[in-house]
């Protein structure tokens, strides 16, 4: 409860950071009452008020994707989906606040003023009744999802098709044999392409800047074909990485050339060689994630009965698209945050800009303003971390609650004078504060000033507690890390690689009942969800006989949650038949990674091992060797697969 001497606080927006806000503020002493114009907590992450579409997880894993003292299930996905986090975050307000009366939600914040050392919220509810609080501080915690970005795209209003932005976008099935042109080099036009890629007739995908885009899995060591993969995470924020612990603001070409090498390694340079990706190395490095979305652009020459792609469209470059009325749109160009309810003179101290969706305002370390006391902003720049909201609330909580001094307006005046250099860089990154694990040291460096140096590479938010870091959630850690060391993600590795691929094949055949020769073309394409159609047609050559056409057909599948890939046998539908083998990888041998399996067929016993060449994300070769006993059968096949070139 809160008393007449207790201090309060209003805080706008009740998605991640407004919940992180409200908890910290709580636990300093300070009163929090959380505004929303939603019907409950959660914002994007609500999937009852803002459904994604249906295939949607975390671009990160559920360790970075987490608060400092509040772990996830263990038997959470390690990249949880939109009502996992909305979950989560319902979960954690529950154990974090005692008090539920502290939400306003279904209320609209019109005006916020300072005067007297107060500030005034006005706002009204769904009655359209305006109310009026005092407070003596003011969080803005209301994100950049506020509302669709819609970018001045010339002669739009032309078209007479559908058009939507991403955020209404929920299945394949809303495209289903439509012709489809995506607009966007965002994180969610990768993966909007890739969900839709079955179902749309044809897919354009019309691009602003070229990127690169990753798997949620990638190597831990370039140039090792037996390297382990960890989430993406796991691999790009470390403490061993860096020449310093500070945040770098600025790069220059020389920086960006190194990235990019970098990316080349990581997807084996195979997104320039397929022609949907032309770098400049000296220009910024931009990254979107998706498992499957470089292998759909891959599939060239198109493949029969499934969409084609076309990625060398980029805006304002004078092409033209040809459309009609049955076609769709889909712009996934962001968002842009509205600070509507702040008067004019406010929004020029903070040199809002509404539709730079890069820079939008300027404050120091993302959060305070010298002119603007007793007011705070919480996650409000392009691309915040659950880390980063979480060590800007804790600051933001001991600097309301007199725990420690705000940052003098000398410092906070020189912070203000670096953003306006990030936001008048050219060229622009695609995030202002790119630089992750150097924010989160900097930011803990004013949280915890006395803590003890971090000693674990990998940056999480747990190792952020005041009281250490939840030893489970280290543990879980460490343990997904050396069963990585022993073939773990491996599996699915191969399994995304072999997605729309074509091979070459030599096969020879040793023993009883004749020796010979196979040489052919392979491919694997998608038969559905987790399921690989694998083809193959070649010559079989058999001492003193005529050349034999054969074929073959498998489907290979993928279970995600097991990390398990399986061979079917295939039925004249071209339908998951009988089981084959289940591929069990190991530890691996200096030449690739080493797998098994076996199978009894009638008096027959196959015994199956396999030899996977991964370069970087990409697999470049395998093998498959049947070692086969029966009555009548004592052979051994081995096959040499080796990627197609794509001219």
């Amino acid at each position: 409860m809160s008393n007449s001497s207790q201090k309060n606080v209003a805080i706008i927006g009740a998605g991640v950071s407004g919940l992180v806000s409200a908890v910290h503020m709580y636990r300093a002493g300070i009163q929090p009452i959380v505004f929303d114009k939603a019907s409950d907590l959660g914002g994007m992450w609500n999937v009852n008020i803002r459904p994604c579409w249906n295939s949607m997880q975390t671009n990160i894993s559920k360790f970075s994707t987490a608060l400092s003292d509040f772990a996830w299930p263990k038997d959470t996905p390690l990249f949880p989906s939109q009502k996992d986090v909305y979950v989560y975050l319902t979960n954690y307000i529950q154990q974090s606040l005692p008090n539920k009366d502290i939400f306003r939600f279904n209320t609209q914040v019109k005006n916020i003023t300072y005067s007297n050392n107060k500030w005034t919220i006005k706002y009204c509810t769904n009655s359209n009744d305006i109310s009026s609080e005092q407070f003596d501080f003011v969080i803005v915690a209301s994100g950049f999802f506020d509302y669709p970005y819609i970018p001045n795209i010339i002669n739009l209003s032309s078209f007479h098709g559908t058009l939507i932005h991403s955020s209404d976008y929920r299945s394949p099935e809303q495209v289903r044999d439509k012709n489809v042109i995506i607009v966007g080099s965002s994180m969610s036009a990768a993966q909007v392409a890739s969900d839709m890629a079955t179902t749309a007739k044809h897919i354009t995908h019309v691009i602003s800047q070229n990127f690169w885009c990753l798997p949620r899995f990638i190597p831990l060591i370039l140039n090792n074909p037996i390297s382990p993969f960890l989430p993406i995470d796991f691999v790009f924020y470390r403490q061993s990485k860096r020449i310093s612990s500070q945040e770098n603001l600025f790069r220059n070409n020389d920086d960006y050339k190194k990235m990019n090498d970098y990316l080349k390694l990581i997807t084996d340079n195979s997104q320039e060689s397929s022609k949907f990706i032309n770098t400049n190395d000296e220009q910024p490095a931009f990254i979107a994630i998706s498992d499957t979305y470089n292998e759909w652009n891959r599939a060239a020459p198109p493949i029969n009965e499934r969409p084609d792609w076309i990625f060398s469209l980029i805006l304002n470059n004078g092409a033209s698209i040809e459309t009609t009325c049955d076609d769709i749109i889909i712009l996934c160009t962001g968002y842009r945050p509205c600070l509507d309810f702040f008067s004019q003179d406010i929004l020029e101290q903070l040199s809002y800009i509404p539709d730079d969706v890069f820079c939008p305002i300027i404050l120091h370390r993302s959060i305070f303003h010298p002119t603007l006391p007793n007011l705070a902003f919480i996650g409000m720049y392009r691309g915040p971390f659950w880390a980063i909201i979480e060590l800007q609330s804790r600051w933001v909580a001991a600097t309301f609650s007199g725990l420690l001094s705000i940052p003098s307006i000398t410092i906070q005046q020189i912070g203000l004078d670096m953003e306006h250099r990030i936001r008048t860089q050219q060229p622009r990154p695609q995030f202002p504060h790119g630089d992750y694990v150097g924010v989160v040291n900097d930011l803990a460096k004013e949280v915890l000033p006395t803590a003890s140096s971090n000693t674990h590479d990998i940056v999480i938010p747990t190792q952020y507690q005041a009281n250490g870091s939840d030893k489970t959630v280290i543990d879980e850690m460490n343990s997904i890390c050396e069963e990585a060391n022993h073939g773990r993600f491996i599996a699915g590795a191969i399994f995304r690689a072999l997605h729309e691929s074509k091979w070459s094949f030599e096969r020879i055949l040793t023993g009883k009942p004749a020796d010979g020769t196979v040489h052919g073309q392979a491919e694997f394409h998608y038969s559905q969800q987790q399921e690989l159609l694998y083809k193959e047609q070649g010559k079989l050559i058999l001492s003193s006989q005529i050349p034999l056409d054969i074929t073959q057909k498998y489907i290979y599948v993928y279970d995600e949650d097991k990390d398990l890939m399986t061979v079917y046998f295939v039925d004249d539908k071209n339908k998951r038949g009988s089981l084959f083998h289940t591929i069990h990888f190991q530890s691996p041998s200096n030449d690739g990674w080493i797998a098994s399996g076996e199978h009894l067929c009638s008096q027959d016993h196959y015994s199956v091992s396999y030899l996977f060449r991964l370069n970087g994300t990409n697999l470049t070769k395998f093998e498959i060797t049947y070692t086969v006993k029966g009555p009548a059968k004592d052979y051994i096949s081995k096959t040499i697969f080796q990627r197609e070139k794509i001219s």
